[in-house]
């Protein structure tokens, strides 16, 4: 199987990076707030979903967490599992066997392709209409009448209502066309699901030294330049971790062989 190409992780480096990230009191002597452990050098499995039109034309390429598809039950959560980023990156042979790969999860996954794009069409529907409204407002601003009558409270309303949800739907759109890698005005009809693809990963747990708090830090190796490149790949898993208990619990008994509590 393939892995996403990414630097050759030294592991004084990695300790000094996570001296560094430890929370800190002070502006002279900078006293730490926390001890941290790092995980065991870890790959996750992703999977390559393709987009197609209406008449099967390709559109784009995207890249989906395989492991938490199945997990991850809230629809916005499952935004932070996908990968456009890393679709054109270099790949290797691995090197060697990864225990613990898991793989067939196809109807998971294609359940959250299609949700994406079942939403995002939705969306799309939503804007034409509300855009037949707006110009239905606009037309009735230009009357004769409207140049001598002030407007009523409810007009302005409707006008503020509608323009609240043409930002809604307009995010949806912009976010889905991030994720999926294509433009704003893609109509996608079906998805097809790829190869699968390796990323290296590294977490890092801080624990404060009372005992009240614990994060994660993750770097996601993909082509890395340094760590803090690794740490801002690594962002979604890093913000799924934090929202969703059972992927945490999930990663931390996988990467740190033990309960977290």
């Amino acid at each position: 199987m393939k892995i996403l190409k990414g630097l050759n992780i030294n592991d004084d480096l990695l300790h000094a990076f996570a001296t560094l990230k430890t929370k800190k009191k002070g502006l002279i002597r900078r006293e730490s707030l926390e001890h941290y452990q790092i995980g065991k050098k870890i790959v996750r499995q992703f999977r390559y979903i393709h987009f197609f039109d209406a008449e099967g034309e390709f559109i784009s390429t995207s890249l989906l967490d395989e492991e938490f598809a199945s997990i991850v039950k809230d629809f916005e959560e499952r935004l932070l599992l996908w990968r456009p980023r890393y679709i054109n990156l270099v790949k290797e042979e691995a090197s060697f066997e990864f225990p613990g790969i898991k793989t067939n999860n196809e109807e998971a996954l294609r359940f959250v392709a299609e949700e994406l794009i079942n939403t995002r069409k939705k969306a799309q529907e939503n804007l034409l209409s509300l855009q037949t409204e707006i110009a239905k407002t606009q037309n009735a601003w230009k009357s004769t009448a409207s140049l001598f009558l002030p407007r009523t409270p409810s007009s302005i309303m409707k006008q503020e209502d509608i323009a609240r949800m043409k930002r809604s739907e307009d995010a949806v759109i912009r976010a889905s066309s991030l994720l999926i890698g294509c433009s704003d005005y893609s109509v996608i009809e079906s998805v097809k699901i790829g190869d699968s693809i390796l990323v290296a990963t590294i977490l890092i747990r801080f624990s404060s030294h009372n005992g009240e708090s614990n994060r994660i830090l993750v770097l996601e190796n993909a082509s890395a330049e340094n760590f803090e490149d690794a740490l801002s790949k690594g962002r979604a898993l890093t913000r799924l971790l934090d929202i969703n208990e059972k992927c945490r619990q999930i990663m931390i008994e996988d990467v740190f062989n033990s309960n977290y509590t």
